[in-house]
């Protein structure tokens, strides 16, 4: 039920699902610790994300 809320939370804030995803992953000492992995662990998401878009939309063959 939490996960449903925090979902909604993140489309509208529009954040990627991955923080769903992570909020029962992250663990933390302190609730500002926990946002900040949180957060940081989004940015990493977002990064490999665009990197991954940048490199598809360059069509450079691939081996797999």
């Amino acid at each position: 039920m939490l996960t449903n809320e925090i979902a909604a939370c993140c489309k509208e804030l529009k954040l990627s699902r991955n923080m769903v995803e992570m909020a029962d992953r992250v663990q933390a000492d302190s609730h500002p610790e926990y946002l900040l992995k949180l957060l940081k662990s989004e940015l990493e998401h977002r990064e490999t994300q665009r990197k991954d878009k940048f490199l598809k939309n360059a069509g450079f063959y691939s081996l797999d």
